[in-house]
């Protein structure tokens, strides 16, 4: 198969002929070393050898640099030998080389000269004076080479960052510190690896052989330079050693920054013209005074040059934990450091130039001029090198999405099951409600001391956002994660959450969990095997019930232990709108933050002291206060002020002084506040500009100032009561309402609930502290909510909070009785699959689906008065049914509900669906609390055993199982049926299990054992209904063939064989007494039978077909799915 997809792609051929003919198409083979002007040989630094000898470095892959577009990298031209002296150290202990030199020489720079002390050594020894920390993390970094040579290509992976490398290279003799860093470049390029680009698909490394090809000739281009370097100037290698470990990473130039890389790519091409310097500016017969000036400006420039170097391998080989923001962001100023060598360079030369003689002033421009060419081919190799590796990158993705689709489907169902929301898709909701993100508000926390503390420390690895209400934490996150995702490597993971205290789903710390969970498989499939393990016995009910918490957070652990996850950087936004288990979120973060280094958290939230113990144990943190950064916070403001008055201006026409006037106001009065100033341009948005001005000095500085004034509107506006009313409604649901919906909760003005316009208008009318998203209802900010809750409750809540859940509970009710009915989506066919059902437009559910999930949670909030228990009564004995219909349509099973069951004390309910699965209920709050996983095929019946312990379920894979209802576990499989069980039935001591199948027969089953007791036969068609009698002694069953037949359970005999529907017979019960029988048929009558002589006492034609029937314990009723029917008048209160 992989190979399959090899050949169809056509990614993997490098091929001869494509090779030929852009040989032909370019012209004659670059060498890297190009002929004199009036000579026909190629002179290299080395002036006794130019006669003779030529030096050339290895040529540019010819399908990349054109000859006549780029020249190639050049070796200078130098004169014949003479003697020069070598400068040396400063330092009378130094040891002196005696050199000459006459005009239009260079320096003979040759092995002889390896004991000498230079410049160079003077400005490396000064560069460690000034930055020791540094220099030290180079010389670490460089050490590896000479301790763990094999691993020279894991250099910048953090599995050796961790590993601490005793320093190798010596401190206090120059010389041998010289030929210790040539030691180390030498074997740095010896044991240099490839950099593959590929991908793994169905178990199979893939790799694209012509991008390593080209950047291989990338590599090998430097890499001969680096040679040459060293070979022909001892103390390159000061440099050079550097160089040698930077070069695996042009293999993939992606991984560096562009400015960093333009530097590397400088300061190595112009390195002979730098080592030249020396001998070219300081002859011999220097004057001394200018010879110290001189002495001090060159040192200056080689300390800058080695640093820079020093911190390209530092910046380069840091873990990926640390260094992200590659090519994003300047954070360095790495072009200014780079700008600053060469004015520095062009400085010192313009400075001497006078004091030197013209032909050595024209060899240094040689030098310069054949620098720059270098420089130029290299980084235009680099560049096409790069757009490879783009394109090759786009074709990998392609493959990979090619393998998603190919992989187990369970994986798919699995990561659908985990998926609560897709933080994605709440990042882009959130960056659309804010007006859009700015880079200028967030972009002053890349420069952050605590920021770049927490970047560029592996010890440091949790760091918290902190601030006030309204600061700009969320946008701030948002901008951190846009920085991350586009900069770091496609070997590093970024999973992300926002919590939202008014949204139900994502207001947790178990949907926190599912939330990072969910991206970090997305982007890394492999780590759906952790998800996997426990998935695969509990199903979806994994991430929902009682022990989800306990699940998901081992869930995570292995992730995290997993050896192959990728480095990961987890962010969390709004911890204080984290309402259910704030405590265990904190507690988590802080253990694993400092136990895993591989891992770098972000978090976010208000200055609240809970959170702030709660990450007390995290030993890794670093805190960020906004309040501290004022200066910086003010900035971001002050460029979101900017950018809000532009758009108002443009909006409303604003001449130039009344852009000014709200500028200035916006400016003097935000405190460094954004939702501030959202607010303020909220209001002024429907102002003309002629008004603005004025009705700036309304709006009083401070969010809780702003608040009152908008409250004290509402208070006085004509319709102040239906706006109260709303925002209480919307203070104290579960979950953001929808337009739809608001019309069922409160009272609206006539004929308004049809029209979102309106509705959208009237929600309109509550000031700024609500907005309106996709036709849903939210607040403008959590501050919000909370001053409407907390400091106006008065207003909102005359009579009290209780009295508006009691409205919310009493509202719903009337709703769901008035619109629920059977088939409300008019599906008719039974077995419809869930995933086909398309939403009826307009919905019938539409204005009760907050309803029909959280009228109980309102209920559960006030004490619910005798006429309310009455009215709930009225509900569940007319509506029951149809609400599980809905709920199952809202939020339920995934395919149609086959089997529906209380459990004997009423408080839960059990069902069967056609996608396998048996869902418990709680029938107080709605809400699943167990999803019982390991059907083949649909659930077709369910029934709870007495003790309400248990749950027999058959399914159409013709087993039955036994499970338990605490545990969600399955305690027996019992096997042994030819075809689907349609039915099942625990004996009144639930000691054992009756089960009809379309095999015709009925048997009987020990729960204790899992064995077969009875196999009853004498139907002529499939069993579709089993019942015990309440003494267990008998069993009735009814079936396809239009019968009902009573057994003895002893014996296995037929006692009775009930004959009279004119159709299939859906349901049998038996009554308390045992004395009747109730029969439900497609005939659409129920039956009433005396089990004594078998005979029919009483036929009630209902008009529809009872597929699930039992007798109430008065044996007055029989509670059916159509409705309950009284048995002496034989009429039917209708659900309706």
């Amino acid at each position: 198969m992989a190979g399959s997809l090899r050949k169809r792609f056509g990614l993997f051929r490098w091929k001869k002929e494509s090779r030929e003919k852009s040989k032909a198409q370019d012209g004659p083979e670059i060498h890297g070393s190009i002929a004199s002007a009036n000579s026909s040989e190629v002179s290299v630094l080395r002036p006794e050898q130019a006669a003779s000898s030529t030096t050339v470095t290895p040529s540019l892959p010819q399908s990349t640099i054109n000859a006549s577009q780029t020249p190639a990298p050049a070796v200078p031209p130098t004169p014949s030998s003479k003697t020069l002296p070598v400068l040396s150290n400063t330092s009378d202990k130094a040891a002196k080389a005696p050199q000459t030199a006459t005009d239009g020489q260079a320096v003979e720079i040759g092995e002889n000269l390896v004991a000498y002390v230079s410049l160079w050594d003077r400005a490396y020894d000064a560069l460690k004076e000034e930055e020791p920390d540094r220099v030290t993390e180079y010389e670490q970094l460089l050490s590896r080479v000479l301790i763990r040579v094999p691993s020279i290509s894991q250099l910048a992976s953090n599995q050796t960052d961790d590993v601490k490398i005793a320093n190798q290279v010596p401190q206090n003799d120059p010389i041998a510190r010289r030929k210790k860093l040539k030691e180390i470049t030498e074997l740095g390029l010896k044991h240099m690896e490839d950099k593959k680009v590929s991908t793994t698909l169905l178990g199979h490394e893939i790799v694209l052989q012509d991008v390593v090809a080209k950047v291989a000739g990338a590599v090998e281009w430097v890499e001969g330079h680096v040679k040459d370097a060293i070979k022909d100037l001892p103390y390159a290698s000061i440099v050079m050693a550097g160089v040698s470990l930077v070069l695996p990473l042009l293999k993939n130039p992606a991984a560096a920054e562009e400015a960093n890389r333009d530097g590397f790519t400088y300061v190595t091409s112009q390195m002979r013209y730098f080592a030249a310097m020396e001998s070219l500016l300081l002859p011999q017969d220097t004057k001394p005074d200018l010879k110290d000036d001189l002495t001090e400006r060159l040192v200056d420039l080689y300390k800058l040059i080695i640093d820079f170097q020093v911190q390209s391998v530092i910046r380069f080989y840091r873990t990926q934990t640390k260094n992200f923001f590659r090519g994003a962001i300047n954070y360095d100023g790495w072009d200014q450091k780079l700008q600053y060598i060469k004015d520095t360079d062009v400085a010192l030369v313009s400075r001497f130039e006078t004091t030197m003689s013209a032909s050595r002033l024209q060899v240094l421009r040689d030098l310069a001029g054949r620098a720059e060419e270098s420089r130029i081919a290299l980084n235009s190799l680099l560049a096409k090198v790069q757009e490879h590796i783009e394109v090759s990158r786009q074709q990998l993705g392609v493959l990979q999405k090619i393998s998603q689709h190919i992989t187990d489907p369970q994986d798919h169902a699995c990561l659908q099951g985990l998926r609560i929301t897709d933080p994605h898709d709440d990042k882009s909701r959130i960056e659309q409600a804010k007006g859009g993100l700015l880079t200028g508000s967030y972009c002053w926390v890349l420069d952050n001391d605590d920021f770049r503390q927490w970047r560029n420390n592996q010890d440091s690895r949790l760091l918290w956002i902190k601030g006030d209400p309204g600061k700009g934490k969320t946008m701030l996150l948002c901008g951190i994660i846009d920085e991350l995702t586009k900069s770091i490597p496609n070997t590093t993971t970024v999973s992300f959450f926002f919590c939202q205290a008014t949204d139900a789903r994502i207001n947790n710390a178990t949907a926190v969990l599912r939330g990072l969970i969910f991206l970090l498989v997305s982007h890394q499939p492999s780590l759906i095997s952790h998800v996997r393990q426990r998935y695969d016995q509990a199903g979806k009910q994994l991430f929902e019930d009682a022990n989800a918490w306990e699940a998901l957070s081992k869930i995570f652990t292995n992730i995290l232990e997993d050896p192959h996850l990728q480095s990961t950087y987890l962010v969390i936004d709004a911890l204080d709108e984290c309402t259910g288990d704030l405590s265990r979120l904190l507690n988590f973060i802080a253990k694993t933050s400092s136990t895993y280094s591989d891992v770098k958290w972000i978090v976010s939230s208000r200055n609240w002291p809970n959170i702030e113990k709660g990450l007390d144990d995290a030993t890794q943190k670093v805190r960020l206060c906004l309040e501290l950064n004022e200066e910086s916070v003010s900035a971001a403001v002050a460029n979101y002020i900017q950018s809000k008055v532009d758009l108002l201006a443009k909006q409303n026409q604003y001449d130039n002084d009344t852009r000014d006037a709200v500028r200035a106001y916006l400016s003097s009065n935000a405190y460094g506040t954004f939702l501030w100033v959202a607010l303020v341009c909220q209001e002024l948005a429907g102002i003309s500009g002629w008004e603005a001005e004025e009705m700036l000095t309304a709006l009083p500085p401070g969010l809780d100032a702003l608040y009152e004034r908008m409250m004290s509107q509402i208070c006085s506006s004509r319709n102040s009561q239906l706006c109260k009313n709303i925002l209480a409604v919307v203070s104290v649901v579960r979950r953001p309402i929808t337009l739809d919906e608001l019309p069922s909760l409160v009272d609206m003005p006539p004929r308004c609930s049809g029209s979102r316009d309106v509705l959208a208008e009237i929600v309109g009318l509550c000031g700024s502290f609500l907005t309106l998203r996709d036709h849903t209802i939210a607040f403008v900010h959590q501050s919000a909510k909370d001053f409407l809750v907390q400091k106006a409750s008065r207003e909102i809540f005359p009579s009290g909070i209780q009295h508006v859940h009691r409205s919310i509970f009493s509202r719903s009710l009337r709703v769901l009785a008035n619109i629920l009915r059977r088939d409300i989506y008019g599906l008719s066919a039974p077995g419809f699959p869930i995933d086909q059902v398309k939403q009826p437009n307009p919905d019938p559910l539409a204005a009760a689906r907050y309803s029909c999930v959280y009228w109980i949670d309102h209920l559960s909030e006030c004490d619910a008065t005798r006429d309310e228990v009455e009215s709930i009564d009225r509900f569940l004995r007319r509506s029951y049914l149809y609400w599980l219909e809905a709920l199952s349509l809202l939020q339920g099973h995934g395919d149609l509900v086959w089997s529906v069951v209380f459990s004997p004390d009423g408080q839960r309910v059990a069902s069967g669906s056609g996608d396998r699965t048996i869902k418990i209920w709680d029938t107080a709050s709605g809400t699943c609390t167990q999803t019982l996983e390991g059907h083949g095929s649909s659930v077709l019946s369910v029934a709870f055993s007495p003790d309400g312990q248990r749950v027999a379920s058959g399914s159409r894979d013709k087993t039955i199982k036994i499970w338990d209802t605490a545990s969600g576990s399955c305690t027996q499989t019992l096997e042994g049926h030819g075809s689907w069980v349609l039915s099942v039935g625990f004996s009144p001591d639930g000691q054992r299990v009756a089960s009809g199948s379309g095999d015709r027969t009925i048997k009987i089953w020990d729960t204790a054992s899992g064995s077969c007791t009875q196999t009853l036969e004498g139907h002529g068609d499939f069993v579709l209904s089993v019942a015990f009698s309440r003494d267990g002694q008998r069993v009735a069953s009814g079936s396809d063939d239009n019968t009902i037949k009573i057994w003895d359970t002893a014996s296995g005999s037929c006692t009775q064989t009930l004959e009279g529907h004119g159709d299939l017979v859906w349901s049998v019960a038996f009554s308390p007494d045992g004395q009747r029988m109730a029969s439900g048929s497609d005939d659409k009558t129920i039956k009433i039978w005396d089990t004594a002589s078998g005979s029919c006492t009483q036929t009630i034609n209902v008009g529809l077909t009872a597929t699930h029937l039992s007798f109430d314990h008065a044996n007055a009723y029989i509670n059916t799915n159509i409705g309950r029917i009284q048995i002496a008048t034989a009429t039917m209160e209708s659900p309706n």
